[in-house]
């Protein structure tokens, strides 16, 4: 059986896939994310959000959320336009307060704006930071942030991995596994040595940081 973990649904573009929430899970909607939620057939166990974009999805999403506050308000975390907080970093907060450690991220990226992709690249550091492990999901893609340790990836991948250096030089980078190979190397925050790497299909890939900061960004083929 596998570690419980939390599965966040945001408001930026969102391909229907499948969401595996098995029983420990907890899932947070975002904002008018839980109209994905929703679409999916889940209920989601709280939906946060200030709502300032609902009336744009449409009354369909009103009569909707109001349903649910009117059925059940404990469902509904409303929040101030004005804040500190993106929302979906108050559900991240909320996440690591009950404990979670595996924090998966849908619909984090794209939408109409590029600096809500970036906030959500930054909630993953925050994660890191704080005690767990992020994951920023979509239906070809996924980004993870790896901090002074090594991540594996099993056979059978194929398609891209890029890693970039969110500090400013991430020293005794080791990639093995790819089509470009890297051992005890170093890596900027000013230059995209890392971009575009390629799984190898029968083999499995090893990335290792010893002092520093990657991010890495993978697209599967399909």
């Amino acid at each position: 059986m596998r570690e419980p973990r939390c599965v966040i649904i945001s408001a930026g573009s969102f391909t229907p896939i499948e969401i595996p929430i098995e029983e420990g899970d907890y899932c947070i909607a975002c904002d008018a994310g839980f109209m994905y939620a929703r679409d999916l057939g889940i209920l989601p166990d709280l939906i946060v959000g200030d709502f300032d974009s609902l009336e744009e999805l449409g009354p369909d999403a009103v009569r909707t959320l109001d349903e649910i506050k009117s059925s059940d308000p404990n469902r509904i975390m409303q929040l101030e336009v004005r804040k500190d907080d993106t929302d979906t970093m108050k559900a991240v907060k909320i996440a690591l307060l009950k404990g979670y450690k595996k924090i998966f991220l849908y619909g984090a990226l794209g939408g109409h704006r590029f600096d809500h992709s970036f906030a959500n690249v930054q909630t993953l550091l925050y994660i890191k930071h704080n005690g767990a492990d992020g994951y920023i999901m979509d239906h070809d893609k996924m980004l993870m942030i790896a901090e002074n340790e090594t991540v594996k990836f099993n056979k059978g991948n194929t398609g891209y991995i890029s890693v970039f250096s969110l500090s400013e030089k991430s020293e005794g980078v080791t990639i093995k596994g790819l089509s470009y190979t890297l051992d005890h190397g170093e890596l900027s925050s000013d230059f995209p040595l890392g971009v575009s790497n390629e799984f190898i299909l029968d083999e499995e890939a090893e990335l290792t940081v010893e002092n520093g900061t990657l991010l890495i960004c993978l697209e599967f083929e399909k």
